[in-house]
């Protein structure tokens, strides 16, 4: 059973075919705030059980910022298999952060048949800004989730799936 977003995309707004969901984060970003579980909290929460399909249904807006985070986390986890520590790990999670996003329609954006090119400028200004906020909350969670809070040594039963990837594909 792939698992799906639960969170509704109604009242979001939305760029690239993405809802905008909102998030629980204190990074600043165009997201609405919550503190209810989010986009993020499902995105790392169902990827150990989605990597595993290689085909996804979707149903809707928030299914595809689902599928965009779920690619995010399979890089995440790619970069911390050369990260023995956690503090290693937090110095790449920053840096991941900071590297430019590819819009969709530009050539090597891995989701080209999910997601449509944007449509005016401050449509791919608005994607970017989301998914650079997102990302970088969904890299301190995932650290969290990656990395043991008393040793700060690798979980083994996470970092097992670093090499999968989701859709076979990988951003």
């Amino acid at each position: 059973m792939v698992y799906h977003s639960t969170i509704p995309a109604e009242g979001c707004s939305t760029a690239c075919g993405c809802a905008m969901l909102p998030l629980r984060t204190s990074a600043r970003g165009p997201a609405p705030a919550t503190q209810e579980l989010d986009v993020v909290d499902e995105a790392i929460g169902y990827y150990r059980a989605n990597v595993l399909y290689r085909s996804y249904d979707v149903q809707g807006a928030s299914d595809k910022t689902l599928i965009f985070l779920e690619l995010c986390v399979g890089q995440f986890m790619k970069r911390f298999e050369g990260c023995k520590t956690k503090a290693e790990a937090y110095k790449t999670v920053h840096a991941l952060a900071l590297e430019p996003l590819l819009l969709p329609g530009d050539p090597g954006f891995a989701l080209g048949g999910f997601l449509q090119a944007p449509a005016s400028k401050s449509e791919a200004e608005g994607w970017r800004a989301y998914f650079k906020q997102a990302r970088e909350e969904l890299g301190l969670r995932l650290l969290e989730k990656c990395y043991t809070q008393d040793t700060g040594v690798q979980n083994k039963y996470w970092m097992a799936f670093a090499n999968r990837k989701f859709l076979n594909k990988q951003l």
